[in-house]
């Protein structure tokens, strides 16, 4: 197991947030997974597919290879947490994703079933 523990915080220095988790292996999969597809999303803008590719590269390797979480920034939680939820909806059919990209995703439908709810408060609660 990975751990991981993310801490939000607002302007004011105000905990948004507070989540203690640890990866299991096919967690690690499922994000990893997610990950490399972020930047394929209608969403994204051409301004955001360098700073995000950049950080889910850094990401995926803290997660296959240091497995070091524990010292996340805000900006890498949230990339995680929109990485997620990004491969969940787009699993819903509610996010556009080319068919091999979800081909790959859909092998941890059930994982991101489960990390969904835990990681999407990180969305709701960050401006």
């Amino acid at each position: 197991f990975v751990p991981l523990v993310v801490i939000f915080f607002l302007e004011g220095g105000v905990i948004v947030y507070h989540l203690n988790y640890s990866f299991s292996a096919s967690d690690i999969k499922a994000v990893t997974a997610a990950l490399s597809v972020l930047t394929e999303y209608d969403f994204v803008t051409d301004a955001e597919i360098d700073m995000l590719s950049s950080l889910a590269m850094s990401l995926i390797a803290k997660l296959n290879f240091s497995g070091r979480l524990d010292q996340m920034s805000n900006r890498e939680s949230y990339v995680i947490a929109l990485a997620i939820d990004s491969a969940y909806r787009a699993l819903k059919n509610e996010y556009e994703l080319d068919e091999e990209s979800k081909a790959e995703l859909r092998d941890y439908i059930f994982t991101y079933n489960k990390l969904e709810p835990l990681f999407f408060p990180l969305l709701e609660n960050v401006k």
